[in-house]
């Protein structure tokens, strides 16, 4: 990403709607999630380049079980997301306490998980980074294997490719292409601009009509 901003910028300055009302604008208007996929808290964003999992249900005890999710995660490199689908029925918990602690330690920026998660309480404590779709205490082992990466995959119609960037917040998820993400950051941070310039002037007393008209945000 060769943007002027820096992530910490971008991360703090911007939005799920913003970002998919700029892909809209581009013609992009299928990037985001369903909102049966929620933050783990209200203040959570996610941001940061797709590194991709898939988790296939199994339906017997492995000879070694979790090794390959293991093999998985030591892939991550700093900066990413950890974006997995669930290929099977939701029927465990694919992260917790200990995978999020592992994310962390690769210097990964968070998940957006398309299944299960458990020990929220932890998670939540550790103000790690999650988008997700439900909660279930039971493992893994015996029912999930995290055995394939680094391939594009689908969530909720959205395809996701390795080096996509996805975006996070209580809103929603955006999934941004990634040859289109300089052009996609530089035009949110612009509207975001003019975004608090019709705020002040709306707090200043100006016609809500009128300062659509000026400034053509709201």
């Amino acid at each position: 990403m060769n943007t002027k901003y820096t992530m910490e910028e971008l991360r703090n300055s911007l939005y799920s709607g913003l970002i998919c009302d700029v892909l809209d604008q581009m013609g992009y208007r299928h990037q985001f999630l369903s909102n049966e996929m929620g933050a783990l808290l209200p203040d959570t964003v996610v941001f940061g380049r797709a590194f991709t999992a898939v988790a296939t249900q199994v339906y017997s005890m492995p000879e070694d079980p979790l090794t390959a999710q293991c093999k998985v995660l030591d892939q991550m490199q700093p900066g990413e997301v950890f974006v997995l689908t669930m290929r099977g029925e939701y029927n465990c918990a694919i992260l917790g306490e200990l995978m999020a602690t592992a994310i962390n330690s690769k210097g990964g920026t968070g998940a957006i998980l398309d299944g299960m998660a458990r020990d929220l309480k932890t998670v939540r404590d550790m103000k790690f980074p999650l988008v997700y779709r439900g909660h279930l205490p039971s493992t893994s082992k015996g029912r999930a294997e995290v055995n394939e990466c680094q391939i594009p995959i689908t969530i909720d119609g959205v395809t996701i490719t390795p080096g996509d960037y996805v975006f996070g917040d209580i809103d929603g998820t955006v999934v941004i292409p990634g040859d289109l993400i300089d052009e996609v950051m530089d035009r949110a941070m612009e509207i975001e601009r003019r975004e608090d310039d019709v705020r002040t002037r709306l707090l200043n007393g100006e016609s809500l009509t009128d300062t659509y008209m000026k400034i053509g945000a709201i």
